[in-house]
């Protein structure tokens, strides 16, 4: 009982019924109290995660796909592919880049709300881009404001999963994220097949139509809600000049003045928690992992500490003020001057440039060894079915307490900057699988790990602002990437420097990271030492 009550105290309004001679004064915050139930952990969570899965599929099986189309672009708008190249590099770039406006309008409005927008924009785009009669225009509709539509499709689908699930959330978020792998998998072969019989108009129209079906599964995003709850209690007066605290309450009657009963009503509408509330929404690990939330009294009270940070969030009404507030969350620069997030920041940009060169590439450079445009286009379905299998499986590994989750993220990048570099090198189809199936394992346990080494550094609480200023440097980067791939193809006619260069970036990036523990200094130990629980 002392608990609930201390619970009440701190997050709402008590409201005592009793006679006019019995009333106290009662000095706390004049705020409704808000209680909720954890996370389901099952149930209607599964709905959403499914609905998370069909979108990743498609966003990202959409973006993987731009390789099997670039040479068709090419010879349809007469550019060289260096330049083409900017068409995908966009998408890609600005679907990332959109994360913090997605994830603002996802807190004014909803993950549902958002997903359903992200998903007509995007429509609108892919069909409007048949239409552009240049590369520069095809650039702007199908690459920016595609890319746009797909960020907001895709954050709030990750957030959704993360605000359903607790201490199941290392499966859910490794059920959902497997969409991406499901996608890399099974688009190059549909991409190949609508290339061949409706060119690329056709292909771009048919992928509006799959792009807005993503409408459908925003729509199973249903809000966790508050709803209202009456709590009965007895607690005892206290003297009607002394502010309200717990230590006003004594475990004997008889020092106290008066005791009596009363009836804390919990007097609330039903209210959507905005999904930024959480500081764990990005984490993809159980909480349960996590040395803050390792007893059930811990996980109770973070989440009260949540709806009371939410609410006073939820109570804006203007739009560029709520906007404001979570872009203020997610880019909060004043971690910049943090050097173990800079330094991983700095690793981020590298691997960015470098990751979606093979993506892009490799395909054409099968084809010019030889290799058939259909076992080809298999190539980039066989990086994307290990991608999958890989985010679930490093997901798992780094839920164990014995695993040093920055070492696998490092020796994840180290496999697929090898991997990368020795793609210049194979001659036959089953060279390329060997490839292609490291440089999948590679970029899963990197993609994956993202969430999980960031709380490892930096604490939970950090972690929204680090992962809105990670994915703001990774989509910046990934603009690059492509079409600096395709400039050093139109200056050498081959790809071998571009998947050289790739590979030394992503060599770079796993050196710069491997030496993130010599920049986290006693001062910042120091203090996680003192953040760390008593009991923990």
């Amino acid at each position: 009982m002392e608990d609930l009550y201390r619970c009440i105290c701190r997050v709402g309004r008590v409201k005592a019924e009793t006679t006019s001679k019995e009333k106290t004064v009662l000095g706390i915050e004049q705020d409704p109290v808000d209680v909720i139930p954890g996370p389901p952990d099952g149930g209607y969570g599964w709905i959403v995660v499914l609905a998370s899965f069909m979108c990743n599929l498609m966003v990202d099986g959409i973006s993987y796909s731009f390789g099997v189309c670039i040479s068709d672009l090419v010879l349809y708008y007469g550019e060289s592919k260096g330049t083409t190249a900017w068409v995908g590099s966009i998408l890609t770039g600005s679907t990332m880049c959109a994360g913090p406006l997605a994830s603002a309008f996802a807190n004014k409005f909803g993950c549902r709300t958002a997903c359903i927008t992200g998903s007509i924009i995007a429509a609108v785009a892919f069909a409007v881009s048949v239409l552009c009669p240049t590369i520069t225009t095809l650039m702007i509709v199908y690459g920016f404001i595609g890319g746009i539509g797909c960020g907001m499709i895709y954050l709030p689908a990750v957030v959704c999963v993360g605000y359903y699930f607790e201490t199941k959330r290392s499966l859910a978020t490794g059920i959902c994220v497997c969409g991406s792998g499901f996608g890399a998998f099974a688009f190059p072969p549909l991409a190949t097949y609508l290339i061949n019989n409706y060119g690329w108009k056709g292909t771009n129209l048919c992928f509006a139509g799959i792009i807005l079906t993503c409408a459908i599964f925003g729509s199973l995003m249903k809000p966790l809600e508050l709803k209202p709850t009456n709590v009965t209690t007895t607690i005892q007066k206290v003297p009607s000049k002394t502010a309200l605290s717990w230590k006003n309450f004594s475990e004997d009657p008889s020092e106290t003045e008066t005791v009596y009963n009363s009836v804390l009503s919990v007097d609330i509408k039903n209210d959507v928690i905005p999904p930024l509330g959480r500081k764990d929404i990005f984490y993809s690990g159980s909480l349960t992992n996590l040395k803050e939330f390792q007893s059930q009294g811990s996980l109770n009270n973070y989440r009260q500490s949540v709806i009371s940070t939410s609410r006073s969030k939820s109570k804006q009404v203007c739009l560029p003020k709520s906007i404001g507030d979570t872009l203020s969350e997610l880019l909060d620069f004043s971690l910049l001057k943090n050097p173990v997030f800079m330094v991983q920041g700095i690793s981020s940009i590298f691997c960015m440039i470098a990751f979606y060169i093979p993506f892009v590439y490799i395909i054409e450079s099968a084809k010019i060894e030889g290799i058939e445009a259909s076992n080809a286009s298999s190539l980039l379905s066989l990086i994307g079915i290990v991608n999958t299998v890989g985010r679930i499986l490093f997901g798992f590994i780094a839920d164990s307490p014995k695993v040093d989750s920055l070492l696998l993220f490092n020796s994840c990048i180290s496999l697929t900057a090898v991997s990368t570099v020795l793609i210049p090198f194979c001659h036959t189809y089953v060279t390329y699988v060997i490839v292609s199936i490291s440089f999948g394992i590679g970029i899963s346990g990197f993609m994956s790990l993202t969430s999980v080494t960031l709380v490892e550094l930096l604490g939970l609480d950090k972690l929204t602002n680090a992962f809105g200023l990670i994915i703001l440097f990774r989509g910046s980067a990934a603009l690059i990437g492509s079409p600096m791939g395709g400039a050093l193809y139109d200056a050498t006619q081959s790809y071998r420097f571009s998947f050289f260069v790739a590979g030394g970036l992503f060599a770079v990036a796993a050196a710069i990271s491997f030496a993130t523990p010599f920049f986290k200094t006693k001062k910042t130990v120091d203090k996680d030492e003192a953040l760390m629980p008593i009991n923990a």
